[in-house]
Formats: structure tokens, C-alpha cells, sequence
């Protein structure tokens, strides 16, 4: 009995001793887990890993603080705090706590943050942490009144030290207006300047009250503190900050170095880097505003390869669509924009509208326009923001103007002349408006009204907005022909300048070189006969800043002639000589194929004001001469006059004479008259009409082979409806349908009726090519027999520039 008593209590011990010496196993393996970790960060993530193997099999306390602490320690904060899910903070040591608060702090995990300090509180309340953290805690929750409680609770408990001070200056920092938090951490700075935390928050906040000079001054008193990137943002800020001034003042030298300087740091910097995107999207702005819309896109498609960017980039974005021509592209990014913002706040902001504004008239979609103004506030007065007190609407002059541009565009240009002189009655001394009404009378081709406005204008403004007016005026001249006026204003005009950027393009335009090919071709199919067809080719000189220009033509005829095919040419050459307001032409050159002689012709056009012009042309050997009078040897000297007014750009009406001596004794005479006018315009639709009546009279002259009657009268009156479809990329195509009717009397033959339809197709890529073909079907008369012809013609303009 006693000796089985023995043996259990001897059993006993030894199974009671296993708890004991595994406890001691991995406390041992702990430990050494713990110092491995001290090697390095590849022996730290060993630790982590080993540790947390060691603490699921386990569940020891003492394995789970040090994993804790690794995690902390190796900057995981999430899975640190996932380690134990389960636990409560009661659960915790205080070296526990004390991590987990961080971690959580680190995350922004604020309300278990605070729960993990306050627990820390009570666990050790000798220790400072869990004050300091509580009372920072509470400034990043911003319940500041919680904060001020833990500091002034800290301060009986610990008294004053330099963590409570830092901390003190954190809710100061929160709570102040920056230029206060400016001068508190100025005297912490000034307390302590070793302090790196210190001149770091001095730092951020002259950042962010934009004070460029002391952040410069801090980066260069403490080099070691900053690093290249720094020094690079400060750039951006400084380079941005730039742009947002050059804007508000239209200076185009500030645009451009402010340009300058965002490209050296979206050089410099890391592609796909917070500082390399914030760069380009400031670039892309400064692009817009330099004029620079190639440029601003390919910023763009570098940050939308970065996914979705904020709406101020849009807008950007979209402004460049449009200055690039591509008003579809860019109407899909503001309708965009349009959608958030109405969602968002139920009304639009009115810089957005305008540039929606902007889209839709580009698109002549100008009903669409008039929708979109109505978001703009039509009444001159509006509500304070106290709604107590009415002031003026500053956006009214925006929403008038704009009304008054679009009555013009959608052809009611005497509707918009009634609202610009309403305006100014009431407002006799706005440049803004004389500029506009100025606009409105170059787009109605009276440039000499036009520059009286502009010259009004400049009496009301400074210095650099006459300069802006110095463009207008500029292209009115251009556009009326006076280029010795336009050099002496473009002397004046920075090309650099957003600005003066359509003026430009308009005058570089002019001057280039060019390559104009026409030809036309006809096939009679009742009689039947051959295909007749004309071709001419001029190249253009470019023009010199004068305005003069030289130029080469070729010129083919080719006429069936009933199986005997006749040729007839001319190889050439002249020059335009610019004496505005009287322009000179003179050409020279010889016949080829059955045209067998020289041939030459002077002409003067005379601008005698914004209404009326002359014209005077001398030509022998002319080559309006018939190919089947140049078969028969005889050629032709011709003598023109006309005259054209203009009472707007939609009507206008002419008259003509000619006398024509051909060398056969025949003198063919001729007088013309003409009247075109724009019907009716509605968006991109267009309907216009033309009068037309002429006579001729010729000697008899039985020998001529040429078409030759004794005398010759035609009426006619033409209809043609357009619609033009604007296309991105300035590319645009308008196509017009035509059709007319007429009555033509020959001597000695019956009056019949004549009658043509056509269909014409006019392209337009860019400012540097237009394409235009057209095709039809006509009833003539032709030496006092009805023919029927199918016809068509084409036209291509290459400009190089």
C-alpha cells in the first residue's frame, strides 16, 4: 500500500512538471525571436513570422506583446491591431496598450485610438503616454474642448514639459487662424531651432499662406532638412501661384514663366509621383492659358492614363478641346461636369456655363445656347450673400454680351447691333461694349466702322488693354485689306500673347504661300456630245508684310468640238501690289496649244469705303476668249468695270460692263447686274438667294465659228439651303443644295426657260486646306437650241505656313 502511494505522488510530479517546462520553452523561444529581430529588417520579418506562428499555437500574452511591438516596429500597423480581434483593451499590458493606441492613431482609427489611451490611463497611471496620446487623439477627432481637458490634466499630474508644450502647439494648430499658428510655431521655432518638428511645421504653414520667401529661407538656413523633392514643390506652388495672378492680370510674361517653371518640374520629377501629376495639371493650365492647347492635351493624356481627374482639370481639359477644334470632344467633358454639379447642388456654377456656352456655339447649336444661359442670372441686380441687400449682378454684362454675340452668329446681326446700342445708351462709357459693337460690325464686313469703335474703346483703358485692342483693330485691317496699317500694329503685338492669338493665326494665314487648283467639267446629253472641261492652277507667293504677292498660273480648256477635239492654254505669271486702298494686278505670260500668242492683263480693285467698291480689268489676248475663236485664229482684247455694295454681310449687289474686240471685227458687249441675300438662318441651317440678269450684244459676223448671236438677254434666280456640320479637329463640312430658275431671250429665236440643281460639298481641315466639289443637272440654251448638261466642278487651297 505504501509503496503504491509512493509511486503516484512520484507519477504526479513529473506530469505536473510538463506545464512548467513548456511555459519555459516558449518564453526561451520568445526571447530569442525577439533578439533575432534586432539583426535587421530581413531578421525582423523572420521574427514577425516565427512570433506569430509561436502565438496561435500558444496564446501566450507575453509572445503576443512582442509581436505587437514587430509590427509597430516594421511599420504594419493594420496587421498589429488585427493580432488579437477578440480582445478588449482591459485585456492588454500597457506596453500593449501603448503600441495598439499608435497603430490605431497611425490608421486613423481615432474613437479605438482613444479607448486604447484611456485604458493605458488606468493601467499605468504613472506613465505620461496615455495622457499625451489622449490629448492628441482628441485634436485629430477635433473635439478640442476633450484635448484641452487631457493637457490641463497632464499639467497636474506630470507639470510642464517639452510633450505637452508640442502637443499644446498641435491644438493651437487646429484651432488658430494660420497666421496666428504662424506665429506660435515661429516662437517655438525661435525657443528651439534645433527642433527638426519645429522648422518642419514653420515650414508647412508658410506653405500653405503661399509666404515663398521664408520657406525659402528655412530650406536654405537648414539644407540638411529638405531634399530635391522639396525644393521642387516649392517650385510647383511658387510656379502655380504665378499662373493664378498672370491669369487675373492677362500678362502673357508671367503666363509664359510660370509655364517655364512647372515644365522643369514635371521634368524633374518622377513620372506617376503626387509632385509629377499636380505639376502637369498645373501645366496643362498654364498650356491653356499660354495658347498652347497641343501641349495641354498631351498633359491630359498623361493624367488620364492615372484614372479620374478633379473637375477644375475638366475644365481644362475642355477649354483646350476647344481652342483645338474639337468642339463634340469637349461638349462631352462639360455635359459631364454639368450632370455632378447639378446632382450635386441643383445649380450651375457660371464659369461652367460658359464654357458650356462656348461648346454649343462652336457646334452652332445656338438654341441650345440660349437654354444653357438661363442658369446664368438674367436680372442686373441680386441678393448679398446676407440676402438683405441687392447689388449688382456681376455676371449680367457676361449673360448680355453673350446674347448679343449668338443673335449675331444665328444670323440676326441687326438684332445684336439693336442690343449693343441699347447697352450703350445706357452705359455710354463701357470699352468692353464698343469693342463688341466694333466686332459686330467687322463680322458684318464694315471694318471702317468697326475701328471706330475699337478707337473709342481705347480712350477707357490702360495701357495694356490698348494693347489687346491694337489686335482688333489689326484684323479688321487685315481683313479690309490695308496691310500697311496691319504692320505698323503687329510691331506692337507680342505673338506670346493668348490674346493676340486669333489675330495671329489670321495674319500668318494671309501671308502664306498657296496652291489653289479649279476645274470644272461639262457633258452635254441632249444633243449629245463630248465632255468639256477647264482646269486652272496658281501658286501663291507668300505676301510680304506690305501685302504684295507674286504668283505662276497654268490654265487648260478642252472643248469636244463634235469628234475634233480643241486644246487651249496659258502659262503665266503676275503679282498682286498692295496701294490700299487700291490693290493692282498684273499678269503676263503666253498661250499654249491652239492659243499661239503672249497675253497680259492689268486690273486695279478699288475699297472705296465699308459700302462701295470699284473694279477695273484690261486684258489682251483675254481669257475669256473662245477656244473655238482661237481654232479660227482670232483673238480677243476685253475691258470690264464694275462696282459692288455692300450693305451687310447678307446683301449685296453689283453691276457690270464689259467691252470685248476680237480680231475678226466683232465687238461683243456686255452689262450685268446681281443682288445675293441671306434668307433666313436658324442654327446650322442656312437659306440664301441671288438675282442675276445680263445682256450682250455682238456684231454679225458670218465667218465666226464661235458662239456669236446678235444680241442676248438671261434672268435668273437662284435658291440654296446649307447646313453646316462642325466635325473635331477644325474640321468642317458644309453642304448646300441648290436650285434655279431663269428665262433667256436670243435674237431670232424663241425665249425658252432655263433651270439648274446642284449639290455642293465644302470641306475645311484646319486653316490650311479646303476641299470643295459640287455636281448637277441643267437646262441651257446655246445659240437659241435647249440643251441638256450634266456638269460639275472642283476646288482644292492648300496654304503653307
Amino acid at each position: 500500500m505504501s509503496r503504491i502511494h509512493k509511486l503516484s505522488l512520484c507519477t504526479a510530479a513529473v506530469f505536473a512538471s510538463v506545464p512548467f517546462a513548456a511555459a519555459q520553452d516558449i518564453q526561451a523561444e520568445r526571447e530569442r525571436w525577439a533578439l533575432h529581430a534586432r539583426g535587421g529588417e530581413a531578421q525582423l520579418a523572420e521574427s514577425v513570422a516565427q512570433l506569430g506562428s509561436l502565438y496561435a499555437q500558444s496564446g501566450d500574452a507575453k509572445v503576443r506583446a512582442d509581436l505587437i511591438a514587430l509590427l509597430v516596429r516594421q511599420g504594419k500597423p493594420e496587421e498589429a491591431l488585427a493580432v488579437c480581434a477578440g480582445c478588449t483593451p482591459e485585456t492588454y499590458s500597457a506596453d500593449e496598450l501603448e503600441n495598439l493606441a499608435k497603430a490605431a492613431r497611425d490608421t486613423k482609427q481615432y474613437p479605438q485610438a482613444a479607448a486604447l489611451y484611456s485604458q493605458l490611463q488606468l493601467a499605468a497611471p504613472q506613465h505620461q503616454t496615455g495622457y499625451l496620446g489622449s490629448a492628441l487623439v482628441a485634436v485629430d477627432s477635433e473635439d478640442y474642448a476633450a484635448a484641452q481637458q487631457q493637457i490641463e490634466a497632464y499639467r497636474k499630474r506630470f507639470g510642464e514639459d517639452k510633450g505637452i508644450r508640442e502637443a499644446e502647439a498641435y491644438l493651437k494648430q487646429r484651432t488658430q487662424p494660420l497666421t496666428g499658428r504662424l506665429a506660435e510655431q515661429q516662437r517655438l521655432h525661435e525657443a528651439d531651432p534645433a527642433n527638426r518638428d519645429h522648422v518642419l511645421q514653420l515650414y508647412r504653414t508658410a506653405a500653405q499662406l503661399q509666404l515663398f520667401p521664408q520657406q525659402e529661407r528655412l530650406m536654405a538656413q537648414y539644407p540638411d532638412q529638405f531634399n530635391e523633392q522639396d525644393r521642387l514643390w516649392l517650385q510647383a506652388a511658387k510656379s502655380a501661384a504665378l499662373l493664378r495672378g498672370a491669369r487675373q492680370t492677362a500678362n502673357p510674361a508671367q503666363i509664359r514663366a510660370a509655364y517655364a517653371g512647372l515644365s522643369e518640374v514635371a521634368d524633374k520629377a518622377e513620372a506617376g509621383s503626387p509632385l509629377h501629376t499636380q505639376a502637369l495639371r498645373d501645366r496643362l493650365a498654364a498650356a491653356v492659358a499660354a495658347g498652347n492647347e497641343k501641349q495641354a492635351l498631351r498633359d491630359y493624356r498623361v493624367l488620364a492614363a492615372q484614372g479620374e481627374q478633379p473637375d477644375y482639370v475638366q475644365d481644362e481639359y475642355a477649354k483646350a478641346l476647344l481652342m483645338a477644334g474639337s468642339p463634340h470632344q469637349a461638349r462631352k467633358v462639360l455635359h459631364g461636369r454639368m450632370n455632378r454639379q447639378m446632382a450635386a447642388q441643383g445649380k450651375l456654377d457660371p464659369e461652367l456655363v460658359e464654357l458650356l456656352v462656348e461648346s454649343d456655339t462652336d457646334l452652332m447649336e445656338f438654341t441650345q445656347t440660349q437654354e444653357k444661359m438661363k442658369h446664368w442670372n438674367p436680372k442686373k441686380y441680386t441678393p448679398d450673400f446676407t440676402h438683405t441687400v441687392e447689388v449688382e449682378n456681376p455676371y449680367y454684362d457676361t449673360q448680355y454680351f453673350w446674347n448679343a454675340r449668338i443673335e449675331a452668329w444665328n444670323g440676326n446681326v441687326k438684332g445684336a447691333h439693336k442690343l449693343m446700342k441699347n447697352w450703350l445708351d445706357e452705359h455710354p462709357a463701357d470699352p468692353w461694349a464698343m469693342i463688341l459693337a466694333g466686332e459686330l460690325s467687322q463680322m458684318d464686313s464694315h471694318e471702317d466702322r468697326a475701328l471706330t469703335r475699337f478707337d473709342g474703346a481705347r480712350e477707357y483703358l490702360g495701357e495694356p488693354n490698348q494693347k489687346w485692342v491694337d489686335g482688333k483693330a489689326a484684323a479688321a485691317h487685315l481683313a479690309a485689306g490695308n496691310w500697311r496699317a496691319v504692320d505698323d500694329l503687329s510691331k506692337g503685338l507680342n505673338r506670346h500673347d493668348a490674346g493676340h492669338r486669333d489675330f495671329w493665326r489670321s495674319y500668318d494665314e494671309e501671308r502664306a504661300a498657296r496652291l489653289e487648283i479649279g476645274g470644272t467639267v461639262m457633258k452635254a446629253t441632249s444633243p449629245e456630245d463630248g465632255t468639256e472641261w477647264a482646269q486652272t492652277a496658281k501658286l501663291y507667293s507668300p505676301r510680304s508684310s506690305s501685302g504684295h504677292r507674286a504668283y505662276i498660273v497654268q490654265q487648260h480648256n478642252y472643248v469636244p468640238n463634235h469628234g475634233e477635239p480643241l486644246r487651249a492654254g496659258r502659262v503665266g505669271a503676275g503679282a498682286e501690289i498692295n496701294l490700299y486702298p487700291v490693290v493692282v494686278n498684273a499678269e503676263a505670260g503666253h498661250g499654249t496649244q491652239l492659243n499661239d500668242k503672249a497675253y497680259g492683263t492689268l486690273g486695279a480693285d478699288w475699297r472705296v469705303n465699308d459700302f462701295v467698291g470699284f473694279t477695273a480689268r484690261a486684258a489682251f489676248n483675254s481669257a475669256n476668249t473662245p477656244v473655238k475663236a482661237l481654232w479660227q485664229g482670232v483673238y480677243a482684247d476685253e475691258y470690264t468695270l464694275g462696282a459692288e455694295y455692300t450693305h451687310s454681310a447678307a446683301t449685296r449687289a453689283g453691276i457690270g460692263a464689259g467691252v470685248m474686240k476680237f480680231d475678226d471685227g466683232n465687238t461683243r458687249q456686255t452689262a450685268n447686274a446681281w443682288l445675293s441675300h441671306d434668307i433666313f438662318q436658324h442654327n446650322r441651317w442656312k437659306l440664301g438667294g441671288s438675282l442675276w440678269a445680263d445682256y450682250s450684244r455682238n456684231k454679225d459676223i458670218p465667218s465666226a465659228f464661235y458662239y456669236n448671236p446678235e444680241n442676248s438677254k438671261t434672268v435668273s434666280g437662284e435658291l440654296a439651303l446649307s447646313y453646316t456640320l462642325p466635325l473635331d479637329n477644325n474640321v468642317k463640312l458644309v453642304q448646300t443644295a441648290g436650285g434655279s430658275v431663269g428665262r433667256y431671250w436670243q435674237a431670232g429665236h424663241q425665249a425658252e426657260n432655263t433651270w439648274q440643281i446642284k449639290y455642293r460639298h465644302d470641306w475645311s481641315f484646319g486653316r490650311r486646306a479646303t476641299l470643295g466639289y459640287e455636281f448637277g443637272r441643267r437646262q441651257a440654251m446655246y445659240d437659241g437650241d435647249l440643251e441638256y448638261q450634266n456638269f460639275g466642278a472642283a476646288n482644292l487651297s492648300v496654304k503653307f505656313y
